[in-house]
C-alpha cells in the first residue's frame, strides 16, 4: 500500500477507509487488539495504518487489503452489493451481550431452584 500523508489527502471528511465504514471501532479493537484511541487516530488521519496493523486486520477479517484499505466516500459503502445483507455490526453486539446475560441469569435461576429443592 503506497503510504500517503494526511496532507495529501490520507483522510477528508468525506473519504475514509472501508475497514471504519463497515465495521466499528468497539468491535475491531476486540478483535484486533489494538486500543480503540490508535483506531481512531488511523480512523481520522491523525496516523497512518502500520503494515502490522493492515496484516492484523486484513488476516482476522478474511479481507483484501485493497478492499479493507480503500478510501471511499461514506455512502459508497452503504450501496456497495458486497455489504447489502450485512448485518449492522453494533446490533449483533447488543444480541451476543444480551444472549450472555441471559444464560447467565438462568444459571442464577437454576442455582435458586437447587438451593430451594433443599428446603423441601
Amino acid at each position: 500500500m503506497k503510504e500517503t500523508t494526511r496532507k495529501e489527502g490520507m483522510m477528508t471528511s468525506e473519504r475514509q477507509y472501508r475497514l471504519f465504514l463497515k465495521y466499528t471501532r468497539e468491535y475491531l479493537s476486540q478483535i484486533t487488539g489494538y486500543s480503540k484511541n490508535y483506531l481512531s487516530r488511523i480512523a481520522t488521519g491523525a496516523r497512518a495504518p502500520s503494515e502490522t496493523f493492515i496484516g492484523v486486520c486484513c488476516h482476522t477479517l478474511k479481507e483484501p487489503q485493497e478492499y479493507l484499505f480503500e478510501l471511499v466516500q461514506p455512502h459508497e459503502v452503504s450501496i456497495d452489493p458486497a455489504l447489502k445483507g450485512h448485518p449492522d455490526q453494533d446490533l449483533l453486539e447488543t444480541i451476543d451481550g444480551l444472549a450472555a446475560r441471559l444464560t447467565k441469569a438462568e444459571e442464577a435461576v437454576k442455582a435458586l431452584q437447587d438451593e430451594l429443592r433443599q428446603y423441601e
